[in-house]
């Protein structure tokens, strides 16, 4: 998807879902569950898991990562 596609669909308001994801347009609702240390990430009904910890930048980055396939998968 080229620059001029972008936004001319982001114009339209026709912007897939996982796009807006990948280009950093979405804010994410995050909640976090103390005792089994999970937190939650989703957007506009896709949801997906992670454990919060040392690791927690590339696991964040990682389920975002799922976010954008289930996305993609369900044509969002």
């Amino acid at each position: 998807m080229t620059n001029k596609e972008i936004d001319i669909q982001r114009a339209l308001g026709t912007l897939p879902l996982w796009k807006r994801i990948e280009l950093g347009e979405i804010e994410f609702e995050e909640m976090y569950w103390a005792h089994s240390g999970l937190m939650l990430i989703g957007c506009e009904g896709i949801r997906e898991h992670y454990v919060k910890g040392d690791f927690a930048h590339s696991n964040r980055r990682g389920a975002i990562k799922l976010l954008i396939a289930q996305a993609k998968k369900l044509n969002l």
